[in-house]
């Protein structure tokens, strides 16, 4: 008798980019436990829009630029399936990718009145968890209650907006190596 396939914990993707004014956006997936450790983390090299781009793209320049090059490299470059992908970037909600996306934010709308969402459109899906209100777009396919249940057992072990600064720290710091690595070996070279 052959051995059961082993099932892969529950993991759960959260993706954010970083903009640097001299380099242009990073982006960074990181994927976490159910208990809120990490499991994988991909990171973008800098994505910076040429002239012709800025007037072609025009106001759907970041879109691109976030949704299309960042995001979906990143997704297509993880290792680890994953339950549903968290992000804090409306822009990327339009990725093209089997998991399940949701766009994370602060829930400031009072209860006593109905989230409009007009940038998402009136069929996306959408659900309070704690302290964030979670959209999806319109072309999304998870239900409200499936993606609640499915978050909980996370969000009772961190809070669902945390991981993303720890991409932006994580990407941040690798810039400051790369940056402090280039001018090392640019201090030796000038030195010789």
């Amino acid at each position: 008798m052959a051995p059961a396939a082993k099932q892969s914990p529950p993991a759960f993707g959260f993706l954010t980019a970083v903009e640097d004014t001299q380099h242009g956006y990073f982006g960074g997936y990181l994927v976490l436990s159910e208990r809120g450790r990490p499991l994988e983390f991909q990171c973008s090299t800098p994505v910076l829009a040429s002239p012709a781009q800025k007037i072609l793209y025009g106001a759907t320049l970041r879109g691109y630029l976030l949704g299309e090059l960042i995001g979906e490299t990143l997704l297509a470059k993880a290792q680890l399936p994953v339950q549903t992908v968290l992000t804090d970037l409306e822009e990327m909600l339009p990725l093209a990718c089997s998991e399940a996306i949701a766009w994370v934010r602060p829930n400031t709308v009072s209860p006593a009145l109905p989230a409009a969402v007009p940038e998402v459109g009136p069929l996306a899906p959408e659900l309070s968890i704690g302290e964030y209100r979670l959209s999806g777009g319109t072309t999304c396919n998870w239900q409200s209650d499936w993606l609640r249940r499915t978050l909980e057992p996370l969000a009772a072990h961190i809070d669902l907006s945390e991981p993303f600064e720890r991409i932006r720290e994580a990407i941040r710091e690798a810039q400051r190596v790369t940056e402090t690595s280039g001018d090392n070996e640019h201090e030796s070279s000038a030195a010789a």
